[in-house]
């Protein structure tokens, strides 16, 4: 055979062998698990439950950074609301005020040995228009019960949780249920504006009490229908991680004066130029975190994005271009650059000498906020433009910090969850995802490494926009299944027994978020004086 041959013919071996590892990375790629029974849910009037979740909307609860701006007695009659509904277990578990608003209710477990477990919600809502022409089918404070939903702020973000989980607990004190670790019910009532008054003191109080949890579940994640491109199933998505937070005063100071004589360079100029630099140079992108969160879809996942995901070192590039098209998954792929306030001027003949500008971001695991600094600075490039938080005097602090640690999904603890999850909801499947708002969760973290983000509710894309928007609403069916979830929830992980009696869980694939390595060249620096 003459020389080309050879070639050919090793380039059609190596051709094969390519088809082959791609093939089997893709096999290898969906997390199989097994299936599990539908769970024997006892029958919840989804109507009853609606309604005591109306009563809770009438109160508005809304939070300020300022204690002093709170309206105490709305969260007094809410408060009182609780003791009315659930006599039962007002009497039975021990209930604490922290920093008069927000709530822990204490369910004494059979082994005080083992470390306790932990549900929480926020009992604060965001405010809401109440004016005629506001859009709002239904008064945002009228916890109306109409078309089969109950209506209202705090119907989906979320007094609904917090109902729901008096409503479980209420219902296995009844059946008589001792649970064998302690259940902890915690309640905040500053998440909407930090939760730096509610769960960080209800935090601070039990790490200085020396308790450490084996399992936490807070909101995040919910059951989206529709949600994740070309997979039709619902998913449940749980958050096993939230992004840092960190916004940035950016300022010019320079001469101001007439507009007819403007100077080589102006404080809106300059402000505009650096924004437009940070938006031009966006932190690097990553799959590994929509890599692992699709793995667990399995085959519902088309076969060609399968193939993609699976070869990220072939066709990274391509599912990058793909995936940052859109905001949603852009987001969960890089920290995020979001200029959100801009100040300058008064006069349309004068040149201000000031300009200010404040760029909010949301931190990926792997980078800090000390990094975001840094590559701010470096992007900016001049000294006529300063830099500092937006708030506070350091860098991290209640206005800022970095993301949380990684749940493992390899615990006996999202084990359980996952499967509660599955039984409870069949035909829905489970994803672990990193959660790109802020949950009061974050505060957990230091004495909890099991600490999940999720609410079990089934939401569209239209009840997505209720949440914070207009027409919040809830539907009795979604009241109903929520109560049997947190009551399979609670009798389930409350009686998981020690660490070494867990059974082993099969370490399938885990999540690993390398440390993210900035680009080697800045696209663009406008700023930047030679």
């Amino acid at each position: 055979m003459n020389p080309l041959t050879y070639v050919l013919i090793g380039l059609a071996l190596a051709l094969v062998a390519l088809v082959l590892i791609i093939l089997f990375r893709t096999l290898d790629f969906p997390v199989e698990r097994a299936e599990v029974a539908p769970a024997a849910l006892p029958a919840v009037d989804g109507k009853s439950v609606a309604e005591r979740i109306g009563l809770a909307v009438q109160y508005k609860t809304i939070a300020y950074p300022e204690q002093e701006k709170i309206d105490g007695s709305q969260f007094k009659g809410l408060h009182q609301l609780f003791e009315t509904l659930y006599p039962q277990l007002h009497s039975q578990l021990k209930r604490e005020l922290i920093n008069d608003y927000s709530l822990l209710y204490t369910w004494q477990g059979s082994n005080p040995d083992l470390d306790p477990i932990l549900f929480m919600a926020h009992q604060d809502v965001v405010p809401a228009d109440e004016s005629p022409d506001s859009g709002w089918e239904h008064p945002p404070f009228s916890g109306e019960i109409a078309d089969g939903y109950v209506w209202g702020r705090g119907t989906q973000d979320i007094k609904d949780v917090v109902i729901c989980l008096l409503e479980a607990a209420s219902e296995l004190l009844k059946e008589g249920f001792q649970p064998t670790r302690t259940i902890y019910l915690a309640f905040g009532h500053d998440e909407e504006v930090s939760g730096n008054h509610g769960a960080r003191a209800i935090s601070d109080m039990l790490k200085a009490r020396g308790v450490q949890l084996s399992f936490v579940l807070d909101e995040g994640g919910s059951i989206m229908d529709n949600f994740v491109e070309d997979v039709d199933a619902p998913v449940a998505m749980i958050g096993i991680s939230e992004k840092g937070y960190l916004s940035l005063k950016l300022q010019t100071d320079v001469p101001g004066g007439h507009s007819a004589m403007p100077p080589e360079n102006t404080a809106i100029g300059l402000l505009a130029l650096a924004v437009a630099a940070l938006e031009a140079n966006q932190f690097p992108s990553r799959l590994e975190v929509l890599q692992f969160m699709m793995s667990y879809l399995g085959k519902e996942v088309p076969f060609m994005q399968r193939v993609a995901l699976a070869n990220t070192w072939l066709f990274g590039n391509m599912l990058k271009k793909k995936m940052l098209k859109s905001p949603t998954t852009a987001a969960s792929m890089r920290t995020t650059t979001s200029p959100t306030i801009f100040h300058a001027g008064q006069a349309e003949n004068v040149l201000p000498a000031k300009a200010e500008a404040i760029v909010n971001f949301r931190l990926m695991p792997g980078d800090t906020i000390k990094d975001v600094y840094e590559r701010v600075r470096s992007v900016i490039g001049d000294d006529l433009v300063t830099l500092a938080p937006a708030k506070g005097e350091t860098l991290e602090s209640e206005y800022g910090w970095n993301p949380t640690p990684v749940s493992p999904t390899d615990s006996a603890q999202f084990e359980r969850l996952d499967a509660i999850i599955r039984s409870v909801f069949p035909g829905v499947l489970t994803a672990p995802f990193l959660v790109t708002g802020a949950t009061d969760a974050r505060y957990y973290a230091r004495i909890c490494s099991n600490t999940f983000r999720f609410s079990p509710v089934l939401m569209t894309k239209a009840d997505l926009a209720g949440v914070h928007g207009k027409n919040e609403r809830l539907s009795f069916e979604n009241a109903g299944r929520m109560v049997g979830f947190f009551i399979e929830c609670m009798r389930e992980i409350s009686s998981m027994g020690t660490e070494a009696d867990m059974p082993p869980v099969e370490v399938i694939r885990q999540v690993e978020l390398p440390e993210f390595e900035p680009e080697p060249e800045l696209v663009v620096k406008p700023m930047k004086k030679g």
